[in-house]
């Protein structure tokens, strides 16, 4: 978006934002500097790239992983060798024990269950695997494919043309999310996700660093990582749901059918925006 035209400011783009919620943004950010926090997956983008990134990593016969992941799963024995298994054997194995952690142990521990999957990778090694998800899913043409809302890729230049703070604030992988943040364009070092420790070779392990940036943990990330809570923060589930009550002037639920998200936002004074409307 070009926010300038002969050196005049062009207003916020409308698009699919709700009256008031674009009425709020217009007339916020224009008296910035401030600092803005935004969740990735199905917020600042449409649909999960974390999960395509998972998808990518399996596609590629786990190469990076040891040969024994008994530990990380319920059918030991299957697992001790996972060369032995075939593409699509570890592509089924892995959704469905996944959608068990989920199931039992609820969402964050399922998430945080997906970590053994990026071990094995140096920093450059994940960028580049990254991009190869990147390049299969990023279809802005079809509803299901994985790219930048319009409207947020409008909000994100409109905050950057009035020199706001603009931080990713997300449970998917850090190192990922960094390899494709320059498509809002957010910088690098303004990223904070699930991150995990190197080992001695500079390759990461399946131990994450707290706190892990799911619920109360993204708050506690802002606070040691920035340092100041963010002035207006946006996300779609319960996992953003402490970042959105920390928001000092307001926070913005994206609405993608939960009625409870949508009742526990509307009870705290959260703005409500529905989901953007799809746009060929």
């Amino acid at each position: 978006m070009d926010l300038t035209t002969n050196n005049k400011v062009v207003e916020f783009p409308k698009r699919s934002w709700t009256d008031e919620i674009h009425q709020l943004l217009s007339n916020l950010i224009p008296k910035g500097p401030g600092l803005a926090c935004f969740d990735f997956d199905n917020t600042l983008i449409r649909n999960d790239f974390g999960e395509k990134i998972m998808d990518q990593i399996i596609a590629e016969g786990l190469s990076y992983l040891p040969n024994d992941l008994s530990f990380y799963f319920r059918d030991k024995e299957t697992w001790k060798d996972q060369k032995k298994l075939s593409i699509s054997e570890k592509e089924h194995l892995v959704w469905e024990e996944y959608s068990y952690q989920l199931k039992e142990f609820g969402i964050e521990k399922g998430y945080r269950w997906t970590s053994f999957l990026f071990q094995g990778l140096t920093e450059q090694e994940f960028h580049e695997v990254t991009l190869r998800a990147w390049k299969k899913v990023n279809h802005p043409d079809r509803d299901a494919g994985v790219f930048p809302q319009p409207e947020m890729k409008d909000l994100i230049a409109f905050l950057n043309y009035y020199k706001w703070d603009v931080y990713i604030v997300t449970a998917s992988p850090e190192p990922g999310i960094v390899a494709i943040a320059d498509k809002f364009p957010v910088t690098k070092d303004r990223v904070i996700g699930m991150r995990q420790e190197l080992d001695n070779n500079n390759r990461y392990s399946a131990k994450l660093i707290e706190p892990y940036t799911y619920g109360e943990g993204k708050v506690k990330a802002i606070e040691s990582r920035i340092g100041r809570y963010p002035d207006i923060a946006f996300g779609d589930s319960f996992n953003d749901y402490p970042m959105l009550q920390k928001a000092t002037k307001f926070g913005v639920g994206i609405d993608r059918g939960n009625p409870e998200f949508v009742e526990a936002c509307v009870q705290k004074g959260i703005k409500v925006q529905p989901y953007f409307l799809f746009q060929k």
